[in-house]
């Protein structure tokens, strides 16, 4: 599948396709534009996978049924076999480790995201809207008098934090603790973590636990209307889940859900100090956050790539593709396509007709979408109306997370006034 001409042979690989590569994390376009034109169905043999950036390519791939997310389906060699156990060593008498709710197929998919779904209807989203905009003027708050601060331990971490927390009837648990230890989680989709990486995603997936344990427990002599009770009340009906998958889907929906929408947040406001005239739109025009935040999600998507595995020899608009063969669709590159977006390259928070995937697409897209395009326009517009004037720090560099699949910052410096 890969193109045999000279402009590729220089291509990064591996390791270098992901955002250890400094190139590739400050600008994956300019290698994606590559790849989609010369060899948009890229064979990386280092991390054995086929990369696809075109939109057409990814959007099918996506939705076709005879893909797996099951690592069992993968080649021993593939990309998907070295994060698929999330590099967890459980040791006895701790929680053990259960595949989450994206690396399950149908049924046992189906079951699971059903019952989820049902804390996810649109009604029970906005009913949300007074509590996230509670929690995001008390974080404004807490920033008034400061002249600068950086943006994600103050602000754009603990808002999606807390509104999980709320969700699942924690309230009062710490957000630190749950904001760094979904942080250490997430490393686990890190093909080439380390034995000290490994040791922090153990202790944080541990910790977590316990505290998810715990609850769980307190809800089965007392049951509330939060998202854990309902997961133990389904202990008693036909989709019974045990305590273990309970504890794993709390867990699933801690990190992916604070951690894409914190990206989707920190993401969203470094795209409009990028272009200071959005911000000044914006506020002359607020009905317009709506349209500017699914820009911001095509534009930089938190969710980078996802990976798929073929469970039969198939073809994908006409090329071949072997059983067992992982295959890492880019959501990033997709979204950059000029044969779908017209200037792709532009951030346009007026852009029309704006079909993206910075959700994903097919029965794996993002269950928490609506809850993160509403906490992403209730705070970025809280924040701009409260400082109109705020600017990347001239001091601090923002850094990225050297993460793949997850693409966001570990630090956004910010001048408020």
């Amino acid at each position: 599948m890969t193109d045999s001409s000279d402009k590729l042979k220089d291509l990064p690989r591996g390791i270098a396709l992901t955002p250890h590569n400094e190139e590739f994390r400050d600008d994956p376009q300019s290698i994606y534009d590559v790849l989609r034109l010369h060899a948009p169905r890229y064979r990386d043999v280092d991390y054995g996978r086929t990369l696809l950036t075109s939109y057409d390519d990814v959007r099918p791939a996506l939705r076709d049924k005879r893909f797996s997310v099951n690592a069992k389906f993968s080649r021993e060699d593939s990309y998907m076999r070295r994060i698929a156990a999330t590099g967890l060593d459980v040791r006895e008498g701790e929680t053990a480790y259960e595949p989450p709710l994206v690396l399950l197929d149908d049924p046992d998919h189906r079951r699971v995201r059903s019952l989820m779904s049902k804390m996810f209807t649109t009604r029970a989203i906005e009913q949300m809207r007074g509590r996230v905009t509670e929690v995001t003027s008390t974080l404004l708050d807490a920033l008034d008098g400061k002249k600068e601060a950086d943006l994600i331990s103050e602000f754009a971490g603990p808002i999606p934090t807390q509104a999980i927390l709320d969700m699942m009837g924690m309230a009062n648990a710490d957000v630190g603790n749950f904001k760094r230890w979904s942080e250490d989680i997430l490393m686990g989709y890190d093909p080439d973590r380390g034995p000290a990486v490994k040791d922090r995603l153990r202790n944080a997936y541990v910790s977590m636990s316990r505290e998810f344990k715990v609850t769980v427990e307190a809800r089965r002599q007392t049951l509330g209307d939060d998202l854990i009770s309902a997961m133990v009340r389904a202990q008693e009906d036909d989709d019974r889940l045990s305590d273990l998958e309970i504890i794993s889907l709390c867990t699933q929906l801690m990190v992916a859900g604070n951690v894409t929408t914190s990206d989707l947040i920190s993401n969203g406001l470094f795209l409009l100090m990028k272009h200071p005239e959005a911000i000044e739109q914006l506020r002359r025009e607020p009905s317009l956050i709506d349209s500017a935040v699914e820009e911001m999600l095509r534009y930089d998507c938190p969710i980078a790539e996802t990976a798929r595995i073929a469970k039969e020899d198939l073809s994908l608009n006409g090329c071949p593709i072997t059983a067992g063969e992982t295959i890492t669709a880019s959501m990033t590159a997709a979204n950059h396509d000029p044969s779908k977006f017209s200037n792709p390259h532009k951030f346009d928070i007026e852009r029309e007709a704006n079909d993206h995937l910075g959700f994903g697409s097919g029965i794996h897209v993002c269950l928490g979408a609506p809850l993160a395009r509403l906490e992403a326009q209730v705070a970025i517009s809280a924040l701009i109306e409260r400082y109109p004037t705020l600017t990347l720090h001239p001091k601090h560099k923002p850094i990225r997370r050297e993460l793949p699949f997850f693409r966001g910052f570990t630090s956004l410096w910010v001048v408020l006034a």
